[in-house]
């Protein structure tokens, strides 16, 4: 096996390593703030979103660790703030996705029957159908925007520690042995050729 295959292959494995104990430390973190405030724990699509390539460039062998844009709150934590128009956008597509939205119209709409229900005219009662989905999310990005406004959001630092055990001392060991060994290699064969 060549020394760039190799060098390929630790990357390779690095990375597959950097993914897997991220998204369990990040799995675990979540779990936890979920049982601090008495919430149910959930699947992270973050989680979901780690992944590595190992590629190739002119500067030589590169490995890339990505994940969604927003890792980096969930990694630092969120002083209490006002949110941009732009986070309230992406605030918005996420309770749509995550069904907050949904919930939202379903809670209205059942508030609105409970509140018909006790209304005792006896003129005929309209039909009561859930909020426009659009406008729901609209509730939803502004419920999480105010707080977020309010609220500090406690750092996970999932990343920091996978990164900060040691991990990267030791694939710099490995890259140095396998470069030294190809610079031995090439002087040896330089050496034989003459």
């Amino acid at each position: 096996m060549s020394v760039s295959k190799d060098i390929e292959k630790v990357l390779s494995d690095f990375g597959i390593d950097i993914v897997t104990d991220s998204r369990s430390n990040l799995k675990k973190k979540l779990d936890e703030r979920a049982a601090k405030h008495n919430g149910k724990s959930v699947q992270s699509r973050l989680s979901a979103s780690i992944v590595s390539k190992v590629s190739y460039n002119t500067g030589g062998i590169k490995l890339t660790i990505n994940m969604n844009d927003y890792w980096d709150i969930v990694e630092g934590g969120r002083q209490p703030a006002p949110v941009s128009r732009e986070g309230q956008v992406s605030i918005q597509k996420w309770a749509q996705t995550r069904g907050f939205a949904e919930k939202i119209r379903i809670t209205d709409l059942k508030r609105r029957q409970d509140l018909q229900s006790k209304n005792k005219t006896k003129r005929k009662k309209k039909v009561l159908k859930k909020m426009d989905f659009n406008k729901a999310s609209k509730i939803a990005a502004f419920l999480v925007a105010r707080s977020l406004k309010n609220k500090k959001l406690e750092p996970t630092h999932f990343f920091s520690e996978v990164i900060r055990d040691g991990r990267v001392e030791e694939l710099k060991q490995k890259l140095s042995a396998l470069i030294k060994t190809e610079i031995i290699i090439n002087i040896r064969d330089g050496i034989n050729d003459k």
